[in-house]
């Protein structure tokens, strides 16, 4: 059985003991302590698969609110081992996911049609590896987006996210890794951050003029990086902006966040 049809099962079959949980930020259904179940995470998405203690652990689906969807391993809700990304913006990654992203063999379909093959790092292609033209020129296939079953009560919380709401949503560069084509390359560190570690979480909007505004920094563990980052996307490019109904649209871009690690 092939690794989408077994999460498919997986999504659709009933739990032989149900039950509901209610927390401060969502609501789990299926079994407890461990087992089926789905997350109606309020900020995150939508999880279905495999838990433990009501977090994803295991073989499973997650749909998050821009758009996107991820069907592969998950350890302790994060993406790890082996998985498929289909991103909002039309790119698809496979291959091997760490600390949530892209890290290690993977393949990246861009959506223009290119492709890139070989190690992939914090979601973004390395020098190690080779571009091509085409899936053709690369001898492999584009994944097909995943037809997943959900019932109402799935539908409609996604709804209440915005899950759906644009008919393009909004894209940097060829919409790859805003991260790593953007971010990664104009972050500037200093000697005091040379040698420190951080995580930044943050939230902005792609403007109708596809100018990011409204920044904002939602947490950090060290003020000289949050500065950065913010100087950083305060000097980003355009987007092409979201689109609905043909005419564009802001595009809100949600708690993001970056683990920032020593440069040697």
């Amino acid at each position: 059985m092939s690794l989408l049809t077994t999460l498919l099962v997986c999504a659709t079959l009933a739990t032989p003991a149900q039950d509901t949980l209610r927390l401060d930020w969502g609501t789990y259904m299926g079994e407890l302590p461990a087992g089926q179940g789905k997350l109606y995470h309020k900020e995150r998405g939508l999880y279905v698969g495999t838990f433990n203690k009501v977090v994803p652990s295991g073989k499973g689906i997650h749909f998050k609110a821009d758009g996107s969807l991820y069907v592969g391993n998950l350890v302790r809700g994060v993406y790890q081992g082996y998985g498929r990304l289909f991103m909002a913006t039309g790119t698809v990654v496979c291959g091997e996911f760490s600390s949530g992203r892209a890290n290690g063999l993977d393949t990246l379909y861009y959506p223009d049609g290119k492709v890139f093959i070989g190690i992939m790092q914090n979601g973004g292609a390395t020098k190690q590896g080779k571009n091509y033209k085409s899936a053709d020129a690369a001898k492999v296939t584009r994944p097909e987006r995943p037809d997943v079953l959900l019932t109402p009560d799935d539908e409609a919380f996604l709804e209440s996210l915005g899950y759906g709401e644009y008919d393009t949503p909004a894209v940097f560069g060829n919409g790859a890794s805003f991260y790593q084509t953007y971010i990664y390359p104009n972050f500037q560190y200093t000697e005091y951050m040379s040698d420190k570690m951080a995580t930044v979480e943050y939230e902005y909007t792609v403007g109708e003029d596809g100018k990011l505004r409204d920044i904002k920094i939602l947490s950090t563990t060290d003020e000289a990086f949050s500065k950065e980052l913010l100087r950083v996307l305060k000097h980003c490019p355009k987007w092409t902006p979201a689109m609905k109904d043909g005419k564009p649209v802001p595009y809100v871009v949600r708690k993001q966040g970056i683990n920032f690690s020593p440069i040697h």
